[in-house]
């Protein structure tokens, strides 16, 4: 699968999926899941995402690390979507108790994270939650892959700016069809811009988008000067003296 001017950027370069999986009980189950589930992933991988496989539980037991990240992520802007291959209960317990779950509607909102489900018990517990869950049918596995295959490669969520039609991404931006790999740091600056839809934004604002919270200006400025490097010098953040930064949007 590929998209772009060249024809040949995949159409979900930049991409990390989360893959949200639940072990199944009885070794056929769990021999049918597996399969189906990684059936999924090497679906999101030949159209070029980075996939993260997190194991969830049924239950609203205390998340355990690596789903505690995976919401995290989700939040930050580490991730552009969910799949849901089975239950999402311990995934909403874990983003209500690390306090990503605000984070996440704002993202899923902006059509900057995508949740997807197979089954539309799980959609109505998400969007019991306020979480813009999407129903996916048929109930294959590769039908959760073909829905996000078609979100990005539609350009649904760009925001044109004076630069082109802009589409931020985990892994960097995609402008004008041609994408820009970018740095962790980078991305969070860039998407808070983006989320921002042309408003100006302080250096205390974006300092809190930088790695550890770093909050001085300094900081802030020796990372937009390292961003705006990172894009080629396209002139897409516009520095309003004294009061910050903001993205060139066309329609603010």
């Amino acid at each position: 699968m590929s998209t772009g001017r060249s024809g040949a950027r995949p159409v979900l370069a930049g991409c990390r999926i989360i893959v949200s999986e639940v072990r199944a009980a009885g070794a056929s189950l769990a021999t049918n899941h597996a399969a189906g589930v990684d059936e999924l992933g090497r679906a999101l991988g030949a159209a070029g995402a980075d996939v993260m496989r997190v194991s969830a539980s049924r239950s609203m037991a205390p998340a355990p690390a690596v789903m505690r990240r995976a919401v995290h992520r989700a939040g930050s802007g580490g991730a552009d979507a969910v799949l849901f291959a089975s239950s999402s209960v311990s995934w909403i317990e874990a983003a209500a108790s690390t306090g990503a779950l605000e984070a996440i509607r704002r993202r899923a909102d902006a059509d900057r994270f995508l949740l997807i489900a197979k089954d539309e018990e799980e959609v109505r517990r998400l969007q019991g939650v306020r979480l813009p869950a999407r129903l996916v049918e048929p109930e294959a596995p590769t039908g959760l892959a073909g829905c996000v295959v078609a979100h990005y490669g539609s350009g649904r969520g760009s925001l044109l700016t004076d630069a082109g039609s802009l589409q931020v991404r985990s892994g960097g931006v995609v402008l004008d069809g041609r994408f820009l790999p970018l740095s962790r740091g980078a991305v969070g600056l860039i998407e808070a811009l983006f989320l921002a839809r042309g408003r100006v934004l302080s250096r205390g604002e974006l300092g809190q988008e930088l790695p550890g919270g770093e909050r001085s200006g300094r900081a802030v400025e020796v990372a937009v000067a390292r961003l705006r490097e990172s894009l080629g010098g396209i002139d897409l953040i516009q520095t309003v003296v004294k009061r910050g930064y903001r993205l060139a949007v066309s329609e603010p």
